[in-house]
């Protein structure tokens, strides 16, 4: 949950230990929860089907979940256009992720040559301002 939690729920989070740190994830999720009526919490059952997603398909030298890739699909979802290059000997791969939705673009660029591709601007602050 590290690309969500606040400040403050980290520092709980962090100092809790076992039970107490379960209540917390599940009080941290319960006031998430889209439509709190139902048994079902969409949101938090999204929120982990993008990890699956970004380990599936964003995985190399880490996690696919911490990789950028990773990062922007948990965050935003799938981009609503890619723009994709192949290599030349005079520019690297890359990938342009489009998000027209909140008016938004991510780059992201294969420095090493080897699919660890990274955010070309790093995300900084927080993402959701002015959304």
């Amino acid at each position: 949950m590290v690309y969500i939690l606040d400040d403050k729920e980290r520092r709980k989070l962090k100092g809790a230990d076992g039970q107490k740190r379960e209540a917390l994830f599940k009080e941290f999720w319960k006031a998430r929860d889209p439509n709190p009526d139902t048994e079902q919490n969409e949101l938090m059952d999204e929120y982990y089907r993008r990890i699956k997603y970004s380990n599936d398909h964003f995985s190399g030298f880490s996690a696919g979940w911490m990789t950028d890739m990773g990062m922007i699909y948990v965050l935003f979802g799938p981009p609503d256009e890619v723009e994709r290059s192949a290599s030349t000997q005079s520019q690297r791969n890359y990938e342009l992720w489009y998000y027209h939705r909140i008016n938004r673009q991510f780059l992201f660029i294969d420095y090493n040559g080897f699919g660890d591709y990274r955010l070309d601007v790093p995300l900084v602050g927080d993402p959701f301002r002015g959304l």
